[in-house]
């Protein structure tokens, strides 16, 4: 009994060391966090090229996401729609050997996005893209002004990719009327390349871009902000408010009774 009870606690020991980390069940159920660190894992065997071990863990994915309770989870059928398209090509990437590894990757990334923008109630990790997205877009400018067509081309194609990229994110995590406006701004700039630096309203239109990204990525993470971290900022705020007013007061007080011992 001793020796198989030594046998299984080296077993777990190993397996909770390895890498993999294969989703646990609480009381039967696959929770929704430990699923999101399956699609982790999943996106670094694929970096590493492991391509067999990642196909098991998506189909790992698979079962254990059939078994959630949607409606408990709060899930809507946008949500379940999303992560369906973004898991079947996630699985093709895996499968299509004759894909580019930065096209497998970009795409397992794109559901690992997903699936974290419905486990993460704070700061969901497409927000990281937001020095990437207006970085390009500013660089769109830079080459609008300098008049190469081709490099122009070749950051519009960077910037639509990564958005693409990030989009099955958005459609959970955004509200239709500000991903509404979102999308339109893309259809425009997808039009607006066909006449590349010819046109005038690329810089008028990559503007308002930028200053639309701006505020969305600034409202998600307003929305996404931690409520037990703001109780901390505020009640650390109140007593440095407090501890200044009592130095204030103590400090007019002395002052008050130096004015009086010299009359």
């Amino acid at each position: 009994m001793r020796r198989i009870f030594i046998c299984i606690l080296f077993v777990s020991i190993f397996i909770g060391s390895t890498g993999i980390g294969y989703a646990t069940e609480v009381n039967g159920q696959h929770t929704w966090k430990e699923l999101n660190q399956t699609t982790d894992h999943v996106l670094q065997l694929v970096k590493q090229e492991k391509f067999e071990e990642a196909k098991q863990l998506l189909d790992y994915f698979s079962e254990a996401f059939i078994e959630l309770d949607f409606k408990e989870q709060g899930f809507t059928m946008n949500d379940m729609r999303t992560i369906t398209l973004t898991f079947e090509a996630a699985v093709e990437a895996v499968t299509a050997t004759e894909r580019p590894l930065d096209e497998r990757i970009y795409t397992v990334t794109s559901f690992r996005l997903a699936v974290d923008a419905l486990s993460s109630e704070h700061h969901p990790l497409w927000l990281q893209s937001e020095e990437t997205i207006l970085g390009t877009l500013l660089a769109i400018k830079e080459e609008y002004s300098q008049e190469n067509s081709e490099a122009l081309q070749h950051r519009m194609n960077t910037f639509l990719r990564h958005y693409q990229m990030i989009r099955p994110a958005l459609l959970i995590d955004l509200e239709p009327q500000m991903l509404q406006k979102i999308e339109s701004q893309i259809t425009y700039l997808e039009n607006l390349r066909v006449d590349g630096v010819g046109s005038n309203k690329l810089i008028p239109h990559i503007e308002l871009m930028e200053s639309d990204f701006r505020k969305m990525f600034e409202r998600v993470k307003e929305d996404s902000a931690d409520p037990s971290l703001l109780w901390v900022m505020f009640t650390i705020g109140g007593m440095i408010v407090m501890s200044l007013s009592y130095v204030g007061v103590r400090k007019y007080r002395a002052e008050k009774s130096k004015v009086r011992m010299k009359e």
